[in-house]
């Protein structure tokens, strides 16, 4: 730690090193923060198979380059639903996403954690551990009965489970014992100490 004061302040006033790194630190969890509402668009393209393709030009193009978690099915083949799809790199059959069952899980996720309330809350880990094995046996129920209906691959159910559990299982552990609002607590709290020993006439340093 040092302290530099400008040749021609008389003030007294001190400017510490490590006070812009406790702004990058609240800037940093604001950040975090902010993200939160775009985990669930970046979710959506991910269960639709779709990747974001940049151009030589600047602009981009969703482009489905992997088979959606949940399609649709012809009831009557029972195979999946195709189309062909005009991308700007040229023409490609693609499977036909469930976009009623997409929207169905991102609704269980976001209620469930992937939100800007559920960050800031300060839960135990053992109501954690509880709330994420009750989302377990209900997400279990909920894939088994629509299973068809959704196009899930059988065999690959267990797989879809997992993905869909630890998403959620990220998003609680945030709050876990309340770390990410008592991270911010102490950030604002350091930075009030800095901004009291800065007043103008009074020296900030160890000794003031």
């Amino acid at each position: 730690m040092y302290v530099k004061v400008a040749d021609n302040d008389s003030s007294g006033v001190a400017s510490y090193a490590n006070q812009n790194d406790v702004g990058k630190a609240l800037a940093s969890i604001a950040g975090l923060l902010r993200e939160s509402d775009n985990i669930l668009p970046i979710l959506r393209s991910e269960f639709k198979g779709e990747a974001t393709i940049q151009y030589d030009d600047g602009s981009v193009e969703n482009v489905q380059i992997s088979k959606p978690m949940f399609i649709q099915l012809d009831f009557v083949t029972n195979q999946p639903i195709k189309i062909m799809m005009k991308y700007r790199s040229g023409e490609k059959e693609i499977y036909v996403s469930n976009d009623d069952a997409i929207e169905h899980v991102l609704s269980m996720l976001k209620f469930m954690g992937l939100n800007k309330i559920t960050a800031l809350t300060n839960l135990n880990e053992k109501t954690i551990l509880e709330d994420l094995r009750e989302f377990e046996c209900k997400l279990a129920a909920v894939l088994m009965l629509k299973q068809k209906e959704w196009g899930i691959d059988k065999e690959l159910l267990p797989t879809t489970m997992t993905k869909i559990k630890t998403i959620v299982q990220d998003a609680r552990y945030m709050c876990c014992n309340g770390s990410t609002i008592k991270a911010i607590q102490k950030t604002v709290q350091r930075i009030e100490s800095y901004s009291e020993g800065n007043r103008p006439g009074r020296g900030s340093g160890p000794y003031a």
